[in-house]
């Protein structure tokens, strides 16, 4: 990857804020490539135009920015789905949306995906669920799952289904990130299919099994 050679200028008082989204901007150029050299502070200034001082004085530590990137890369994929179901009204159509844009989201993107989803966060044990990156992104999955089926966000079959179905989208872009020359089905078939096999009700047999003879109950 080209390392910005050029001296960054130096942002008027009061500006700063715009050096920190510079520094998260250029660590998330240098986490896209999955397979790069583990990401550094002073890569990260080499790569804004800046002093490494400049970067610790926004970041304490590589964990610290990581999240920073990871918290983005998260709202970025909130506003991806929100825009890809923007048009639809059927709750599982947009569910169905929102999933498929998670997939594609994360084949785009590998490397971002490694960080936000395949990597273990780097938080300490302190911090709580709210204060975690992707905690929102979290709340919003549930939020598009629970009208599809029928319920609230606050119950606990909304979170359930929203749990089975994101372990079965997550198992489908890591794979075919890993396996890219496998046969694949078309993405959206197997979203699609993911989704509704998940979110239909449990099937109730009309017909009884016919019960073993031996172990049906005596005549009385």
């Amino acid at each position: 990857m080209a390392v910005n050679q050029a001296r960054r200028q130096r942002n008027p008082r009061g500006q700063g804020e715009r050096l920190r989204d510079d520094i998260i901007d250029a660590a998330s150029r240098l986490l896209e490539d999955p397979a790069g050299p583990p990401l550094s502070l002073r890569a990260v200034a080499r790569e804004v135009g800046v002093a490494a001082t400049s970067v610790y004085l926004h970041f304490d530590d590589v964990d610290s920015l990581v999240r920073a990137v990871a918290s983005r890369r998260f709202t970025d994929l909130i506003r991806a789905q929100d825009a890809a179901r923007a048009d639809l009204d059927d709750p599982c159509d947009r569910l169905r949306a929102a999933c498929l844009m998670y997939c594609e989201f994360g084949l785009a993107h590998p490397g971002h995906y490694q960080v936000t989803f395949t990597n273990p966060l780097p938080v300490g044990d302190g911090v709580s669920w709210e204060q975690m990156p992707g905690q929102k992104a979290w709340e919003h999955f549930v939020e598009g799952v629970a009208p599809c089926i029928g319920r609230t966000p606050d119950d606990p079959e909304a979170a359930r289904t929203a749990l089975l179905l994101w372990q079965q989208l997550h198992g489908t872009v890591s794979l075919r990130i890993s396996r890219p020359r496998f046969p694949w089905p078309p993405l959206a078939e197997t979203v699609a299919d993911a989704v509704s096999r998940l979110t239909a009700p449990a099937a109730t047999p009309t017909n009884p099994r016919p019960q073993d003879p031996a172990h049906a109950p005596a005549a009385t």
